[in-house]
């Protein structure tokens, strides 16, 4: 195999290819920083659990990277985060290949006005992984009551008409 090294790449100035790189048909050019491609899942009903073990939300997507070197960012967005008793904490988990692969975020309950006790967000989550590999990699989004009691609750905003919606997206991007 031969290597090219070149430090610019430039189209020509003019005719019906100007200013354009051409990668011929069949072959693939993965920019650094470009997305590769992306993977989406929504889930619409109203979830809850009691659990104080990390259970699956729902959100599993399984991405198969197209380069070793490749960097997978993974974004989960709760409609509604809700922990609804003093101190009960709601934790969330990404789970990689069916085990533990690292915490995301958490939520605690605190008394508001009128002695009611509840804790609700909207939280955004994103990280990023480096799979190192060209095979099937399942990401999965666990939760569970990390402290306290009651019950603990997402997608609990925004349900006029049950159009709800919360939302988890795989990207691949080239490094």
């Amino acid at each position: 195999m031969s290597t090219l090294h070149v430090e610019n790449l430039k189209g020509p100035t003019s005719g019906a290819n100007a200013n354009k790189i051409i990668v011929p048909s069949g072959q693939t050019l993965y920019p650094a920083g470009h997305v590769i491609q992306v993977l989406t899942q929504e889930l619409t009903a109203i979830t809850s659990t009691t659990s104080a073990s990390a259970i699956a939300t729902g959100f599993t997507l399984t991405i198969t990277p197209k380069a070793t070197s490749s960097i997978i960012r993974c974004t989960v967005g709760f409609n509604g985060m809700l922990a609804v008793a003093l101190g009960s904490t709601v934790s969330t988990y990404l789970y990689k290949n069916g085990s533990f692969h690292k915490y995301l975020d958490s939520v605690t309950g605190y008394a508001a006005v009128g002695g009611q006790v509840h804790s609700s967000s909207n939280p955004t989550i994103m990280t990023m992984d480096s799979p190192s590999t060209t095979s099937a990699v399942t990401y999965a989004i666990f939760w569970k009551r990390s402290s306290g009691s009651g019950t603990i609750y997402f997608n609990n905003y925004g349900t006029l008409n049950n159009e709800t919606r919360s939302w988890f997206t795989v990207e691949e991007i080239a490094q």
